[in-house]
């Protein structure tokens, strides 16, 4: 049976789903909070005696992609950026309070980094919150504001009497973490993908449909904003529909609309 396209409201994007050229999946958006589809041409007017418009010229087509995820998705960070998402073991830097007590105080993490320079400095804590004197990290304490780290115990040793008890030192080191690394390298750039984006759509008689939009070029924009703040961090995203490629298609975009 034929569809109908002819009277159709699209009542919202379903997903977008993006793939390589090996045909790998390389993300997921499913939480789009708006989506636009925009599509220029450009037009020159060709003018005749008395400079009266006779004909036009019509030429450069262009599609771009606009949109908005209300959940950050790393695989969209990675395509913006022309990286990869990678799993692996990376150093973050841990910000730790220390409690003394007898002249001893414990990492909550194991500081790693040069041997025998893991922490480097430690500050003491003031009274109103602020960090004052610093101490230096050497082999052994001493009375020259230095203070002995056992990484294995994660034992910090302080000379006896400089500090008291239930003091507060400030210790800024790194610890190693199972975790997830995307990078915004200088010499990378976004990447083009294959994008299908699903919507649904009905017509004036209540008939429900499903569609898709087939982008065989989609070249993704580096120009991106991750706001931190009050409001929770939504992904924007930005890409280019490039006709041409392997296939030799000059297709901008097909959408197929389906029961």
């Amino acid at each position: 049976m034929a569809i109908d396209v002819n009277k159709l409201i699209i009542t919202q994007v379903d997903q977008i789903t993006a793939f390589n050229n090996a045909n790998e999946l390389e993300f997921i958006l499913d939480e789009l909070t708006a989506t636009t589809i925009s599509n220029s041409e450009e037009k020159t007017d060709i003018t005749g005696k008395g400079g009266r418009k006779i004909a036009s010229l019509k030429k450069n087509k262009a599609v771009k992609i606009t949109g908005t995820n209300a959940l950050v998705v790393g695989g969209a960070i990675a395509a913006i950026t022309g990286t990869e998402v990678e799993s692996g073991t990376y150093k973050v830097r841990f910000t730790d309070i220390i409690v003394v007590n007898n002249d001893k105080g414990e990492t909550k993490d194991i500081a790693v980094g040069t041997a025998g320079a893991e922490i480097g400095t430690i500050y003491i804590k003031n009274a109103n919150g602020s960090l004052g004197r610093k101490l230096s990290q050497n082999a052994t304490a001493s009375q020259n504001g230095e203070f002995a780290y056992d990484p294995a115990a994660k034992e910090i040793t302080f000379f006896a009497g400089d500090l008291k008890n239930g003091e507060e030192v400030v210790a800024f080191y790194d610890v190693e973490v199972e975790s997830a690394k995307i990078s915004n390298d200088s010499e990378k750039y976004g990447k083009t993908l294959k994008l299908y984006i699903d919507i649904t759509a009905q017509d004036n008689c209540d008939n429900v449909y499903h569609g898709q939009f087939i982008i065989q070029r989609a070249d993704f924009n580096g120009t991106f904003d991750l706001a931190i703040g009050t409001e929770p961090t939504t992904q924007a995203f930005e890409a280019e529909s490039l006709a041409g490629g392997c296939t030799g298609s000059s297709n901008l975009w097909d959408l197929i609309i389906f029961q």
